[in-house]
């Protein structure tokens, strides 16, 4: 008997099992990719997420595509140390290099950060020219200012003009002068006769200069004694001329009386320019015993005069005089007193008057 040969034959036949068709073969996507639409989640698994930051399409360890980074705390700035330190320059500094106050390095003046640090050079330090230099022209080519143009009215030292052939001028005096001042400074070393020409001529106006400067700064004075003294009626034994005798346990005690202010006349030889003037007030004895002058009123006989104030101390004071140029003579009143405990006259022990010398 032949076999079917299709599947009706078969079906036809009624003792034989019907063959179940082929199920059609699903398509599965690769383990590596994801939908690119959304599909609906749970409402419970969605309200669990939340959003702390940005979304961020970098995947986080253990965790899927899109999901939210972690939250992280900002950090202090840490401060830049320094990590080379102050050294030597390794390169020979030269006028207008810029010195990095990092670590010490000199730079050509056209670069901005150091060649050995790397740090800033906006407020390194100049390198400046010393003074000898300055006397001496430049070498090398010039350099010409931003903005101008070599060779042009105004256009940079060694431009034309009236400028440039002052400037010109200037250097070449500026070494003239140097190399005389060097030439003269070897000939007065090596030549007697030039040397003591020249100490004739320059030593004496420099001593003299120096002796007032001196002078001026540090004066000396010698005192200006007086060949007459008199005054007004004194107490027995305390006369005006105890008051330049030069001794301070004596004094010249006087009634005191604010209408009739007590007086001292002294006059002196010749004119003098007085402008020191020591006062001892009171007496040695007993300080408080009696009136010690408060005010003095100088008249010199040039009729000018000096208001001064004297302190209440025993001890000597020195008073200024500003009044008191070409004098011969001068008249002390006493115009104010510091009161005693219990006494009515004033006393003064020393009047010592300074000449500058």
């Amino acid at each position: 008997m032949p076999e079917p040969t299709d599947g009706a034959d078969r079906a036809d036949d009624p003792d034989e099992e019907p063959v179940p068709a082929p199920r059609p073969r699903r398509a599965l996507a690769a383990p590596h990719t994801s939908p690119l639409v959304a599909t609906e989640e749970d409402p419970a698994s969605q309200a669990g997420r939340t959003t702390t930051g940005r979304t961020s399409g970098r995947p986080r360890a253990g965790g899927l595509v899109g999901s939210e980074p972690e939250e992280v705390t900002p950090q202090p700035v840490r401060p830049r140390t320094a990590t080379t330190g102050r050294r030597a320059p390794t390169r020979r500094l030269e006028p207008g290099d810029l010195i990095c106050g990092e670590c010490g390095e000199g730079n050509p003046p056209t670069r901005r950060f150091c060649s050995r640090c790397g740090d800033s050079l906006r407020t390194a330090e100049v390198v400046r020219r010393r003074w000898w230099q300055r006397l001496l022209p430049r070498r090398g080519p010039k350099v010409a200012a931003a903005g101008t143009r070599p060779g042009t009215p105004g256009g940079g030292s060694g431009g034309g003009g009236v400028v440039g052939v002052l400037h010109r001028v200037y250097q070449r005096a500026n070494a003239v002068a140097a190399v005389l001042l060097f030439a003269l400074g070897v000939a007065y070393l090596i030549h007697p006769p030039l040397r003591e020409r020249v100490n004739a001529v320059v030593v004496p106006p420099v001593r003299d200069a120096r002796t007032w400067v001196d002078r001026k700064l540090n004066p000396r004075f010698v005192a200006a004694r007086p060949v007459e003294v008199t005054g007004s009626a004194s107490v027995a034994e305390h006369g005006p001329n105890l008051t330049v005798d030069q001794y301070r346990n004596t004094h010249w005690q006087v009634r005191w009386d604010a209408e009739q202010p007590p007086t001292v006349t002294l006059r002196f030889g010749a004119e003098v320019d007085l402008e020191r003037l020591i006062v001892t007030a009171g007496t040695a004895e007993d300080y408080t015993a009696s009136h010690r002058p408060a005010k003095l009123h100088l008249v010199w006989s040039t009729n000018r005069s000096d208001t001064l104030t004297v302190q209440d101390t025993g001890e000597p004071q020195t008073l200024t005089l500003t009044a008191a140029k070409g004098v011969t003579s001068v008249q002390i009143q006493v115009t104010d007193v510091y009161r005693a405990e219990k006494g009515t006259d004033v006393a003064v022990s020393e009047l010592e008057f300074f000449a500058r010398e």
